[in-house]
């Protein structure tokens, strides 16, 4: 069946109410999201009156990057900096310390959808994402549902810095927020008969795309920092055998263990895109970045 493509109907809505309400500001605020997904629900909802950058590179896990003397320049002169927290992007805490009004922390977001824990989880196999007393996933982009938790709260934000621009900001949610109500329709029905296919994945950073959409993820490869699991559970992944459909991979991170196991297991690999690599640009790419994540499940977990 050939593949539905939303990509320019996703453009067009949005496209279409920025352009309605266009403003050409005499001071041009600027806004700080740390990572892409991030900062394209952000550009979504700001339009063309404020602009949205990115901190983080993409190809880089905010685990692992270090801050340069512009990166602290640019965080001292943002209205507004986006980030998920803490325990995502450590290296921001400090220099985020003292500037609670010129922040919005996206994990302590009241509305967003917590997936179970992983069955497979355990204290020593944590994230090592706290949240409250428990360790949690903090990719919670990766659900739509989320996305549009985190474009209300950014438009909020956006209002209360810039009141006189909340009609732009309204809209532009109005739009988001339908294309991306339309885009989970389509990818429920595309993910539908695929929910009993076992998969592994690179690192612990699905549970919100698995949780929402009902799929089978069977074992990870990786603690987010990278760090394999051990021989141990190298050989439970094996033993899993046809049960795995596909091994994923990400860019952000070495691919040849996943081609490797997937190779052993007889299954079928390709890769993941979490943080937006891929995006030629964060404009309109959030529903981007969600179908190319349903896009790789889809090839890969189909026979």
């Amino acid at each position: 069946m050939k593949k539905k493509t939303y990509t320019h109907g996703i453009a067009l809505l949005i496209a279409g109410a920025m352009l309605a309400n266009r403003v050409i500001a005499d001071e041009v605020p600027e806004v700080i999201a740390s990572i892409k997904p991030l900062a394209a629900i952000a550009e979504a909802i700001a339009g063309e009156s404020v602009v949205v950058n990115v901190l983080l590179p993409a190809n880089i896990s905010p685990h692992d990057y270090s801050l340069k003397f512009s990166d602290l320049r640019a965080l001292r002169s943002a209205k507004l900096i986006i980030w998920i927290g803490p325990h995502f992007e450590s290296v921001l805490q400090k220099p985020l310390a003292q500037r609670s009004d010129s922040q919005l922390q996206i994990a302590q977001l009241n509305g967003l959808i917590w997936p179970p824990e992983h069955t497979e989880k355990t204290p020593e196999h944590s994230h090592g994402h706290a949240h409250d007393s428990l360790t949690r996933d903090l990719h919670v982009w990766l659900n739509p549902m989320n996305g549009i938790v985190i474009a209300r709260a950014i438009a909020a934000e956006l209002t209360r810095k810039y009141p006189a621009k909340q009609a732009i900001f309204d809209q532009n949610l109005e739009a988001f927020t339908e294309v991306v109500t339309q885009l989970d329709s389509v990818s429920r029905q595309r993910l539908a008969g695929l929910r009993e296919r076992g998969f592994i994945v690179m690192h612990d950073g699905y549970s919100h795309f698995v949780a929402h959409y009902g799929l089978t993820q069977l074992a990870m490869m990786q603690l987010s920092s990278g760090v394999t699991q051990g021989i141990r559970h190298y050989g439970e992944m094996l033993a899993l055998g046809q049960e795995v459909g596909c091994v994923f991979s990400e860019p952000q991170l070495d691919s040849k263990a996943a081609r490797q196991l997937a190779q052993q297991l007889g299954a079928k690999s390709t890769e993941l895109d979490p943080l937006g690599v891929h995006l030629d640009s964060v404009k309109g790419g959030y529903p981007v970045l969600i179908e190319g994540v349903v896009d790789a499940f889809v090839g890969c977990l189909s026979e």
